[in-house]
């Protein structure tokens, strides 16, 4: 594996590892349940991104690890402790890696023979997007009923993106469900975040395109001959 993509990849990583933890450190307003919450899915979102940039050499990857590091560095600057800094020093280094001319090399060009499409992506890409939106919404604090919702939005991405029936029914039906109830039980205006992700999670899964994951392909077969007709021909 060539050593440039690894050094940008880590380093990103790395101002994310000190973002999070300033932010972890002081939080500001953000009640400490909420900055957990919020956590779980920038650390998520980073370690998706540096999977996909090293294993898999796809322009994504870069594109959410970098989104991970802004993501951290401005949390971070809530406190603004020292270790915003280091992670602030890191991070410009991280950046100016991932948007320059470095991984052109490296990141595959040419699009893949059969996408996923939009609406999968963002289906599968809910499991991170879920804890970060909800913990923000509830940022005086969240409760079992948040990580409940969080949970049901992971599962239902994890066995969307195996092919299970389940995660397709799972974002159609339960997690707008369980939104609601959420979104009544959350105070403050800052609920409806919780409402409209749910909205349209639904949404997409409700659009044919998401079908597409979970379709099973069924290639046509052949006639059947009737072999006692040729026999009797011949």
């Amino acid at each position: 594996m060539s050593r440039p993509p690894i050094a940008i990849g880590a380093s990103g990583f790395i101002a994310v590892t000190f973002g999070l933890i300033a932010f972890a450190q002081d939080s500001g307003t953000i009640a400490s349940s909420a900055a957990a919450m919020i956590i779980s899915g920038i650390a998520g979102m980073a370690i998706g991104g540096l999977a996909g940039l090293l294993l898999v050499h796809a322009r994504w990857g870069g594109w959410m690890l970098g989104s991970a590091v802004l993501a951290s560095i401005f949390l971070a600057s809530v406190g603004g402790s020292v270790l915003f800094w280091i992670a602030l020093g890191i991070a410009a280094i991280s950046i100016i890696g991932l948007t320059g001319p470095w991984l052109t090399l490296w990141v595959r060009q040419q699009p893949v023979a059969d996408p996923l499409g939009m609406i999968p992506v963002a289906l599968i890409a809910s499991s991170v997007a879920a804890p970060i939106i909800v913990g923000l919404a509830a940022y005086g604090g969240v409760t079992w009923f948040h990580w409940t919702l969080v949970g049901f939005v992971v599962v239902s991405a994890w066995a969307y993106g195996r092919g299970l029936p389940f995660g397709i029914w799972g974002f159609r039906v339960i997690v707008p469900i369980v939104g609601l109830f959420v979104t009544i039980l959350t105070p403050g205006p800052a609920s409806l975040a919780i409402a409209g992700g749910a909205v349209v999670v639904a949404g997409m899964a409700w659009n044919r395109r998401a079908r597409k994951v979970t379709a099973v392909i069924t290639p046509p077969l052949p006639a059947p001959v009737n072999r006692g007709t040729s026999n009797r021909e011949n």
